[in-house]
């Protein structure tokens, strides 16, 4: 069984939904997909960005 995680590090996933459809698995509503993602998803506090990050007026202060 090929997972998620091998399909996208060797360009397989065409593979790995061919294999998901095959066991039943269909497609998910963007909603939903959308809240699930932000549960496991977790961003960088602003605290941590490096002083060379852009501003918001895209200059690095170079």
């Amino acid at each position: 069984m090929l997972s998620l995680a091998k399909a996208l590090k060797e360009n397989r996933l065409e593979e790995f939904i061919r294999q998901q459809e095959a066991a039943g698995v269909g497609p998910v509503k963007e909603a939903v997909f959308l809240k699930a993602a932000s549960n496991v998803i977790k961003h960088e506090p602003r605290s941590d960005r490096t002083s060379r990050s852009a501003s918001r007026g895209g200059s690095t202060g170079k």
